[in-house]
């Protein structure tokens, strides 16, 4: 199983223009599966954008390597 990154579009309060923010990372063994988790879990608003490949920790150790996009 994959983690997959998503991303969200929604008017900004600062400038009140539509703007992409990061969404949540779902799990999923491919893209169409990590859009259906979304879909069956409430996030239908996230769109399924990259397979994440790196996480970085708040100490800014790795636990893992690179992000992979669509």
């Amino acid at each position: 199983m994959s983690i997959y990154t998503t991303i969200i579009q929604a008017i900004s309060p600062t400038t009140g223009e539509l703007t992409l923010y990061a969404g949540q990372n779902v799990p999923g063994i491919s893209f169409a599966d990590a859009q259906n988790f979304c879909e069956r879990n409430g996030l239908g608003y996230c769109k399924v954008d990259g397979l994440l490949e790196a996480e970085i920790d708040e100490d800014g150790s790795r636990t893992d390597f690179g992000i992979n996009y669509n």
